[in-house]
This record gives structure tokens, C-alpha cells and sequence, in this order.
């Protein structure tokens, strides 16, 4: 049975977004998951959805990404074409792949000649193109479709590489909720045990975030919270110091990075509080404050399986409340 899951419409939202392997078992290599990267972003370019921070694991992957409300962008056939160029061009991972180029969609050629020509097919072309755009759903759609396409050429394998639909949790915008989300995703390799510090994981939007440019700029835009409109580097060592649980000054925030960096269930993963804590950050449905909850999911009861409960946790970081949803009825 399909698993329920938010979507919103007419304005910008905010979602932790997660897929694994078939049964866990196919692993990416370090190689493997810088073509991954690479993919990830042209493929978030194509769809016009902004990656605020991310980790690729060996066998699954967690991207917090911005949707924006696609209503109100007008797409001519200039912005199509360049946006399908940044995917498809011969940069593009699967036309560079000399497995998986056969594989790979019209040129951006043959789609400007459509484009050129008018007629039905233009039309068919341009409404084909904008309905992948600014859309959930079709970004990891997208996304999971280019990586399987390239790794099965690459490795003569065929068959489904992906377990099962992507999970998916409505994020708040802004506030405690997008900070603990952000550590919980970057703090996913220290949980695996491949590294002791955040930073020295490359395929993650901490990792990434050490460097200047773009990858900062992505991360401070979620950790602007920390420090009101502070910017640059001053934001990420701070940001830093809350990931190592060392901030000083909030034992609610450092007790949150030590639980966030253990394994769920293990010693020092915190009771039961955290055990729903967990439920939500990973399989949840709707993270932020008890009145954003509220908003998206009004009640006390989630519809779907009736073995599956409403789990609520709340949680109090100085100053700031936020409530978790879950419907997975999986920890005490």
C-alpha cells in the first residue's frame, strides 16, 4: 500500500527526501558517487528545485530540497532548451558514458528544431517539458531514472536499482525545524561510522560546504536562522560547532548534535522522546512548528493503513518548540 505523503501546492515548500537500493545492497563507489553528485545537480537545474544540503551513502541518499510554486514562472522556449541543454547536453553524465549514451533522450538539436518548427509536436514538446519542472515527484523521478540508466549501462546489470517509492517529509522553511533536519542529513555519514568529522565526507552539503562559492552559500541559507542575517563563515563555524555538539552555551542543542551523530536505537541515541524523534526526522511526514504541523496535517489521526498511528514528538531547543509527525508505528 502506497505510504501517504505531503505535497504542496501554490507556494514554496521544503522536503527531506530519501531512496535506497534494492534490499540495501548495491553500493556506490567514492567514484560512483561524485557522477551521482554531478547528476543530482544538473538534474535539480533541469526541474528549477534548489538542494539546500545533501549526503549520497553507498546504497541510499538524502537530499533537503526546495520546491518553488511553479504557477507563476513563465518558461519560453529559450529558458526550456537551456535547462534541458544543462541535463542533456554532451556534458550530460549519460551522453559522456559510452555505455549509457545510447540510452540517452533526443539532443538538445532535435529539440530546438521541434521547438523552431511550431506546429502540434512544439506543443506536445513544450508541455512534455514544463510538466517535469518545479515538481517533486518528477525531480526524483528524474533523478532515480538518470542514475539507474547509468549505473545498469555501466555495469551490464538490468532491472529496478531503486527499492521503492522515495520517502518524503514536509519541512518548515525556516526556523529550528529546517536547522535539525539540515544536521540530521549531514551528520548521516558520522551515524554510518565512515567519518569522525562531517566535513571530510565530500558527497554531502556540509562536505561541500567547506569550499567557497556556491556550496557555502547553499548552507548558509538554511543557518542564516543562527545568527539572524549574518553570512559567510561566521554562520558555518557556528553551524559547525552545533554538528560536534559543542556550541557551549545551549546544552539543548549540543545534547541534539550527540543524539543526531549515534545510530538510532543504539546507546546514546536518546529514550523513547527521541525514539519518535528519529521516526519523524527519517519517516515521517510533516516536521516544524506545532503550527505548521497543524497546517498540513490538522487532527490528530493520519489517514491511511489502519496498523500505521500518528506519532508526535515535541521538542525544545532554547527557546524554540517544534513538533514532529510520524505514521510510522515502528518505535515505542
Amino acid at each position: 500500500m502506497r505510504k501517504e505523503r505531503l505535497k504542496v501546492k501554490g507556494q514554496r515548500a521544503l522536503y527531506h527526501v530519501m531512496s535506497r537500493t534494492v534490499n540495501g545492497e548495491i553500493f556506490f563507489s567514492d567514484e560512483e558517487k561524485e557522477v551521482l553528485r554531478r547528476m543530482l545537480f544538473k538534474v535539480a537545474g533541469f526541474c528549477g528545485v534548489k538542494i539546500l544540503t545533501y549526503c549520497l551513502m553507498g546504497n541510499h541518499f538524502h537530499v533537503l530540497v526546495e520546491v518553488p510554486d511553479g504557477s507563476g514562472i513563465k518558461l519560453d522556449d529559450g529558458e526550456l532548451l537551456r535547462r534541458y541543454r544543462m541535463l542533456h547536453g554532451e556534458d550530460g553524465v549519460l551522453r559522456k558514458s559510452e555505455r549509457a549514451r545510447k540510452y540517452a533522450p533526443n539532443t538538445p538539436e532535435q529539440v530546438e528544431r521541434t521547438l523552431k518548427d511550431g506546429g502540434e509536436e512544439a506543443e506536445k514538446m513544450r508541455a512534455s517539458l514544463r510538466s517535469r519542472m518545479h515538481d517533486l515527484s518528477a525531480f526524483v523521478k528524474i533523478y532515480k531514472q538518470q542514475v539507474s540508466i547509468w549505473y545498469n549501462a555501466n555495469h551490464d546489470r538490468y532491472g529496478p536499482l531503486w527499492s521503492d517509492r522515495f520517502r518524503s517529509v514536509l519541512v518548515q522553511g525556516s526556523g529550528t525545524a529546517l536547522l535539525v533536519m539540515a544536521a540530521y542529513i549531514d551528520l548521516n555519514p558520522v551515524r554510518a561510522g565512515l567519518v569522525e568529522d562531517p566535513r571530510d565526507y565530500a558527497v554531502s552539503g556540509y562536505g561541500e560546504g567547506e569550499l567557497e562559492g556556491e556550496p557555502q552559500a547553499r548552507l548558509v541559507e538554511i543557518l542564516r536562522g543562527l545568527r539572524g542575517n549574518a553570512w559567510g563563515r561566521e554562520v558555518l563555524r557556528e553551524y559547525r560547532l552545533l554538528l560536534l555538539g559543542q556550541t557551549g552555551g545551549d546544552g539543548a542543542k549540543d545534547e541534539m548534535a550527540r543524539i543526531l551523530a549515534q545510530r538510532p536505537g543504539t546507546e546514546g541515541s536518546g529514550g523513547p522522546k527521541w525514539g519518535r524523534i528519529w521516526a519523524a526526522l527519517g519517516r515521517g511526514i510533516v516536521v516544524g512548528s506545532c503550527s505548521f504541523v497543524e497546517k498540513w496535517r490538522p487532527g490528530s489521526e493520519v489517514t491511511g493503513n489502519s496498523h500505521e498511528k500518528t506519532i508526535f514528538a515535541d521538542l525544545a531547543l532554547g527557546q524554540n518548540k517544534f513538533k514532529l509527525k510520524s505514521n510510522k508505528d515502528r518505535f515505542p
